[in-house]
């Protein structure tokens, strides 16, 4: 796990190097991959803008839009023509970098990764007198 801070994008590049993204992308371009492979963000922007991150992997089929993390796909964009939220939209093959689209693909996903931050909603943590645990509970 580690600590970004929502106001220093370098702080998400160092919490995910570059080198994590060319192999998290790469895996991820391939057309028989079952898993998807990225960042997951694990906690609300707290009073000073730190975030906990975490490299992670979600199944193809995962989805939990109300979940209490945010995932978000490793993808280059010359490798496919799948969108981030649907990585089995197409047909995915590998192709030749050219000079600068690596660095570019790292730039744009550190940028998407530093927004999904900015704007990750978590649901409130429960606890004691909240009202999702009041009534009857069986027995």
């Amino acid at each position: 796990m580690a600590e970004a801070n929502i106001d220093d994008r370098s702080s998400f590049e160092r919490a995910y190097e570059r080198h994590a993204f060319e192999q998290d992308a790469a895996a991820n371009a391939r057309s028989d991959t079952t898993t998807v492979h990225g960042v997951t963000i694990l906690s609300a922007a707290d009073a000073d803008g730190r975030v906990e991150l975490s490299r992670s992997t979600r199944h193809v089929g995962e989805g939990n839009p109300e979940g209490d993390t945010v995932f978000v796909a490793a993808f280059r964009v010359h490798d496919s023509a799948a969108q981030p939220a649907a990585p089995y939209s197409g047909s995915v093959e590998p192709t030749g970098e050219a000079t600068g689209e690596a660095a570019d693909d790292y730039r744009s996903f550190i940028d998407q990764l530093v927004e999904a931050a900015k704007g990750a909603r978590f649901k409130p943590d429960i606890g004691r007198g909240e009202e999702r645990l009041t009534g009857f509970h069986g027995g």
